[in-house]
């Protein structure tokens, strides 16, 4: 898999796990275990685990937490696509002046407002229990200044390409923008939300991808956008 224009993001699958080459990174950009680390945390939630057997070699391209210029080069025994875009993702966001963060704002229909947490945590534990899976909806609000439509549809591409639980991708306010006036359309129209369906792997199902796959939306966005 290959994609990206000034950030360039190659995946190889290789014996227990993949090879990722991230061409186009500057030089002199600082980078962390802690970095990749906070967003691959973003993978887990109440229920879902990983390989503990992830291990991720640099084997060019950072060295004393700098990037050299070179195209990055990593090897991630027992990872796999997704999470190698996860990599991917945190490289492009150092590149980005704005922040780019998904988050799951909706779980089984149930807002994730604070006030919220304890009926989203019975429900994921609901699923847990009974081996089942709910929808959720991730959001991304980006600068209201900032054009999008030269990366809509390479970004909805991938997106669907990669996970089929995706049912809808929706920019701005959607539909709705046929009774919206100019003001409002300006403050919403570089909203992004990803609808997911049900996970439906019979064995292992997520209890919802929402929460698990946002980290995968804003890695795939941050390096459309650049």
């Amino acid at each position: 898999m290959k994609f990206g224009k000034n950030l360039i993001v190659q995946i190889e699958k290789i014996e227990n796990g993949v090879k990722l080459r991230v061409k186009g990174a500057k030089k002199g950009i600082s980078i962390t275990p802690n970095d990749f680390g906070m967003d691959l945390h973003r993978r887990k939630m109440e229920g879902v685990t990983v390989d503990p057997r992830e291990e991720i070699d640099v084997l060019q391209g950072i060295k004393d937490e700098l990037t050299t210029g070179e195209d990055i080069l990593f090897e991630y025994l027992y990872g796999d696509k997704l999470s190698a875009i996860v990599l991917a993702g945190t490289i492009a966001k150092k590149h980005i002046p704005y922040e780019v963060k998904a988050l799951a704002i909706e779980i089984g229909g149930i807002s994730t407002a604070d006030q919220n947490k304890e009926y989203i945590t019975i429900a994921i534990q609901k699923m847990l229990g009974t081996n089942d899976s709910i929808g959720g909806v991730v959001e991304c609000d980006l600068p209201y200044d900032l054009d999008l439509n030269s990366i809509k549809g390479e970004f909805s591409s991938i997106i669907y390409d990669l996970m089929e639980e995706v049912s809808a991708i929706q920019f701005g306010n959607g539909i709705k923008d046929s009774r919206s006036n100019a003001k409002e359309y300006k403050l919403s129209k570089n909203k992004i939300l990803v609808t997911f369906g049900p996970h439906m792997q019979k064995n292992n199902r997520i209890p919802c991808l929402a929460g698990v796959r946002d980290i995968v939306i804003d890695s795939i966005l941050s390096i459309v956008l650049l």
